[in-house]
């Protein structure tokens, strides 16, 4: 759609419309905005400023009697407009929030799991949308210590633990003839060698001693670094969701099927992922309104998404998704600050 320049008196109508439904999820009438918005102008001209905007599709009209409701542009037009000047704010009530918040984040710092869990249950608390976050990608934290554990003749279980403490059991295959007691060995060597490594790096020189250990000495000893290889591989599958409840109450789900098709969305945890995963390379809050969405299945949400960082490097994202209907600015604050919060939390 194409760009058009509105005039300051336009400007104003337009965010009032989109305040006033984001208040109260009926079409808005230019009496109201004229009176609750102190324009000194007849309702008349106003009308015709909202017929305007009708027409250049930032409004529309459910109902020929009825008054306007905004559209995707519309929304994203007043959070361009409210942006810059929401990140500098933080009301009195969202600051207790967050000061409370992070009090129990410190605590936490040594559970990532209770972190991050307390982290978007209280998101979704503040708002009633729900929180999500995506917990740092495996390749990007380093080990702190992993176990080999026998679980059937040809499978066994690899726990490993990074240094964020957090856990990932993994089932891997193996051969049969392999004994818990060498299964201990091969974990103190993994311990004793890459301990602290990334691992990314971890698996680079396990390849490099495979392709050795097959030319020049024993096959049994490649394909056991093979079985430590594939232990150390993890798809990135952390994502963290509270609130599921809360919208329920909200207005805009108020039509069951359009919560089961919002929930059934919501747990295919791939294409939230898979969406995260661009918003964690930038420095800054990303807000994706409606038809912007690439997953056609969130097109009828928003999402307030930021990158959370340990000291300067981004380790993953938390995020707000909740209607178009959103209340941009409290929910801009409160994603700012979590963020912040948790950069702090995760720095100390």
């Amino acid at each position: 759609m194409k760009n058009i320049m509105l005039d300051e008196r336009t400007k104003r109508v337009l965010c009032a419309v989109v305040e006033s439904y984001i208040e109260k999820p009926e079409p808005v009438g230019s009496r109201y905005i004229m009176k609750k918005y102190g324009f000194n102008v007849c309702s008349a001209t106003i009308r015709n400023i909202m017929s305007d905007l009708e027409d250049e599709g930032f409004l529309f009209q459910p109902h020929t009697s009825a008054g306007r409701v905004p559209t995707d542009r519309a929304y994203r037009f007043y959070v361009d407009c409210i942006f810059q000047e929401t990140l500098k704010l933080q009301s009195a009530e969202i600051k207790r929030f967050v000061e409370s918040l992070t009090k129990k984040l410190r605590k936490l710092r040594n559970n990532m799991n209770s972190l991050f869990l307390e982290t978007t249950q209280s998101l979704s608390q503040a708002t009633k949308y729900l929180g999500l976050a995506l917990l740092p990608e495996t390749d990007k934290t380093t080990l702190h210590r992993v176990d080999f554990i026998k679980f059937r003749d040809d499978l066994v279980i690899a726990v490993v633990v990074n240094d964020k403490g957090i856990v990932k059991n993994k089932i891997i295959k193996a051969y049969p003839e392999i004994t818990q007691q060498e299964l201990s060995n091969l974990a103190d060597f993994v311990n004793s060698n890459y301990q602290g490594k990334a691992f990314d790096e971890i698996r680079e020189d396990l390849f490099l001693r495979i392709k050795r250990e097959k030319i020049f000495w024993d096959k049994l000893i490649a394909k056991i670094l093979k079985m430590c290889q594939q232990a150390l591989y993890f798809s990135r599958e952390d994502l963290y969701i509270s609130g599921l409840y809360n919208i329920m109450h909200l207005p805009d789900f108020s039509d069951i099927e359009k919560l089961r098709e919002i929930a059934k969305t919501i747990q295919d945890r791939h294409l939230l992922i898979k969406l995260f995963e661009n918003i964690s390379e930038n420095d800054d809050i990303k807000i994706i309104i409606g038809d912007e969405n690439p997953i056609e299945e969130l097109r009828s949400l928003s999402i307030i998404a930021s990158p959370y960082k340990e000291r300067d490097k981004s380790l993953g994202v938390i995020a707000l998704v909740g209607p178009k209907r959103m209340d941009y600015q409290r929910a801009i604050m409160l994603v700012n600050a979590f963020a912040k919060s948790l950069t702090d939390t995760l720095s100390e």
